[in-house]
């Protein structure tokens, strides 16, 4: 072949090589598909739903909770909150009545509770399940999923919640409550309680109903004061029981819109409710409680973690399952998430927010498109290993493969970061205030504050 043939086909393939290089490369069309959280069944922060279990007897629940606001300047919520979007369900009962046993049950669920909230990729306290959600009804749905979660997959048929104003009118419209007080205390306005027999109104059921650290028994735990709402809740059954006219009157009340009250019950589900207490009559009701231990957890939150065999028990009695054990609800889980599942979050979000914005561009180099590649690659490997590590958190190989796998996250996405000239000076570690990091609350749906 003729040298100077061939020196000058490479001197062309040197050109052309050099001129693709200088030609702006167009993504509109070659963009990857960034997935946010991998396409795996089996992540616990993709359980988009519960997976609901079947009892052998037919049942049927109601979850009543609590909403801790109210309208007057005397009865604050926690946090002196005004505005009902910002409410917390401070009380959580689930009634369940067997109609195959005709039975009636109370199964009290801590408000502190550390549990896994359906579909929002995190973990958080019960009370606060109602806030992530634009609207209260909303919010209810997920905490209605929440409390079937914590159920072993228990379906909760309905819902109730009121404020504690429309508690107060509600009380008041039943003509109180006589009432054995087992303690005495401060109420909430000041007045003084005696323990023994009383005449309660509906501020005075209110005042028993929220007492907590002002409580001589079991003071500050939210736990005696589950316990209290549960005694007094039997004592209102017994007397809807003895005069069933008070529910109808509590109903067209609480229905009437004059109240913050919230129900997914209808006026045909009502009187089928209604119907079904009526047959089963003055029965007794049993008391029950998914008790924990109150304890601070990931530096800066108090939960009620909840005690695994004893909430065994209680499914096992009240509703005949064999429950497994929520590994989302023990503490080491707390420890993990605050080593690993917040700073891996927050490092997946940056990641995918370089990518977003790196593809986005018109004119993407060469050099640039490689790095991101390299990034997208790296992207989807982390969060193949915190699908798994998330899943076996005490895996110590699991650990591994999500350490290695997170620092090459850091390291393509620093790169990349520098190639598309944006998000160079970048945080890729968590701070003391991971509950003000706004990456920690994209990745986990839940803002913490």
């Amino acid at each position: 072949m003729n040298k100077h043939f061939v020196q000058a086909m490479l001197s062309f393939l040197m050109a052309v090589v050099l001129l693709v290089g200088m030609i702006p490369v167009s993504m509109a069309a070659e963009m990857p598909e960034i997935p946010l959280i991998p396409e795996s069944e089996t992540m616990f922060l993709k359980l988009n739903t519960v997976e609901y279990v079947e009892p052998e007897d037919d049942i049927v629940t109601i979850l009543l909770c609590g909403l801790d606001f109210t309208t007057n300047r005397d009865w604050r919520g926690s946090g002196n909150k005004r505005k009902v979007e910002k409410a917390h369900t401070d009380a959580n009962m689930v009634i369940v009545v067997n109609k195959t046993k005709g039975l009636v049950s109370l199964v009290s669920l801590p408000r502190d509770t550390l549990c896994y909230l359906p579909g929002i990729r995190g973990v958080y306290k019960l009370n606060c399940a109602v806030n992530c959600a634009p609207t209260i009804a909303e919010g209810l749905e997920i905490t209605r999923e929440t409390a079937s979660w914590l159920l072993g997959g228990i379906k909760i048929d309905y819902y109730a919640a009121v404020d504690m104003d429309g508690l107060i009118a509600l009380g008041d419209l039943m003509g109180g409550l006589d009432y054995d007080l087992d303690m005495s205390y401060t109420g909430h306005t000041g007045r003084r309680y005696q323990k023994g027999q009383v005449h309660l109104n509906g501020h005075g059921m209110i005042d028993y109903l929220r007492a907590r650290k002002n409580a001589t028994i079991m003071s500050g735990l939210d736990i005696g004061r589950c316990d209290r709402n549960r005694r007094m809740f039997i004592t209102i059954y017994e007397k809807f029981m003895n005069d069933p006219s008070i529910l109808l009157k509590l109903w067209d009340k609480a229905t009437s819109g004059d109240l913050n009250f919230y129900t997914n019950v209808d006026d045909a589900a009502f009187t089928s409710l209604v119907e079904l207490m009526l047959t089963l009559g003055n029965t007794s009701v049993g008391s029950y409680m998914l008790t924990g231990e109150y304890k601070l957890t990931m530096d800066h939150w108090n939960f009620t973690i909840t005690d695994q065999p004893h909430r065994q028990a209680v499914l096992k009695e009240v509703f005949g399952i064999d429950a497994q054990e929520l590994p989302q609800v023990a503490y080491s889980f707390t420890k993990w998430l605050l080593a690993t599942g917040f700073p891996v979050g927050r490092q997946i979000i940056l990641a995918r927010q370089i990518m977003d914005y790196g593809y986005s561009l018109e004119n993407l180099t060469d050099s640039q498109k490689k790095a991101l590649d390299a990034l997208h690659e790296a992207y989807l490997k982390t969060i193949e290993a915190y699908d798994a590590y998330a899943n076996d958190y005490e895996n110590t190989k699991l650990q591994k493969d999500l350490t290695t796998a997170r620092n090459a996250l850091r390291k393509r996405g620093e790169e990349a970061a520098r190639k598309v000239k944006k998000f160079v000076d970048a945080k890729w570690n968590t701070s003391a205030y991971w509950y003000r990091d706004p990456l920690v609350t994209t990745f986990h749906q839940i803002d913490w504050q």
